[in-house]
């Protein structure tokens, strides 16, 4: 793929999804991206939604995941349900301005971020056009909810340096099927440097 990235930067939201202490082993290296591309969301008032998958109860809120991953499913509000403790700081919340509210959807139980939550409410009601897909896991959440979003004619750009998932096997798997038709495959530097053409 190019460089460059043929979307419109000014209507575009970041997508931070399950950078939650259960994967901590797992997305520990791509926290450094992850970090850089919400600081340069924050910095160009693009709102930064994070997931948080977790279930309640499997039986009434886990589906066909509940019945997949049974007992290595995640429990909702327990510790390893959190975000990463070196993201939480991060997450910005302001009282007086949409643009620099960061989202956080913690209602999430299937892969796609979409599914009975409010992520696309709000993203229809802030106008948004693009997405950018980062975070955990490269070949289930992360793709599911590229191809949902694509399905619903959102663009999509996605983090193949700020993205990760068991094995790098499973994770250029992913790259090489979603640039066949769903989604701009892109670094988190090539990211920022096309949203350095956003004007405020």
């Amino acid at each position: 793929m190019a460089t460059s990235i043929p979307y419109e930067p000014k209507t575009v939201a970041l997508l931070v999804i399950d950078m939650q202490e259960s994967l901590r082993k797992e997305v520990i290296d791509i926290i450094p991206n992850v970090k850089s591309i919400v600081k340069t969301c924050h910095e160009k008032d693009i709102p930064v939604f994070w997931t948080q998958h977790g279930h309640r109860n499997l039986k009434f809120d886990g589906g066909a995941v509940g019945r997949w991953w049974g007992d290595g499913s995640i429990k909702w509000g327990s510790e390893e349900w959190k975000i990463l403790r070196e993201l939480q700081p991060i997450i910005s919340r302001s009282s007086t301005s949409i643009d620099v509210l960061d989202f956080v959807i913690k209602n999430k139980t299937r892969y796609d971020a979409f599914y009975r939550t409010e992520l696309g409410s709000i993203l229809t009601s802030l106008g948004i056009e693009t997405l950018i897909i980062s975070g955990a896991e490269t070949n289930l959440c992360c793709e599911a909810t590229a191809r949902s979003g694509f399905d619903q004619d959102y663009n999509i750009v996605f983090l193949k340096d700020a993205t990760v998932t068991e094995n790098e096997e499973m994770h250029k798997a992913t790259l090489l099927n979603l640039e066949y038709g769903v989604a701009k495959i892109a670094t988190v530097t090539e990211v920022i440097e096309w949203l350095d053409k956003r004007v405020n």
